[in-house]
């Protein structure tokens, strides 16, 4: 239960992240994230759907999203795990930033 909850303050973590430039196209593909034994993947397809997958799959979102005046916006049906405010975001090489609140969270994709 205590990874449940720290994979879910993670995500939440997302709610006040995301950081930066670049074009849509430039998020597709499978980004991971890991801090102590917790990995996450986030999946964006080229036509806006994506998804997060945790705990080795028991954690499984999936999403909408949209870039907009430079920023990322999330929709998950009502779910509202990775929040309905606009993330900013930063892509240099195969790393992916996500930043808010002072907090950075970088992604490497696969």
């Amino acid at each position: 239960m205590k990874k449940a909850t720290a994979v879910v303050a993670i995500i939440l973590m997302l709610c006040c992240m995301l950081s930066a430039c670049g074009k849509g196209d430039s998020l597709v593909g499978t980004w991971t994230f890991s801090e102590d034994g917790i990995v996450m993947s986030f999946i964006f397809e080229k036509d806006g759907t994506g998804k997060v997958t945790a705990l080795e799959g028991l954690i499984n979102i999936e999403y909408t999203y949209e870039i907009k005046d430079g920023k990322l916006y999330f929709d998950e049906s009502g779910q509202e795990i990775l929040g309905t405010h606009p993330y900013t975001f930063e892509i240099k090489g195969k790393e992916l930033s996500l930043t808010a609140g002072g907090d950075v969270m970088v992604l490497t994709k696969e």
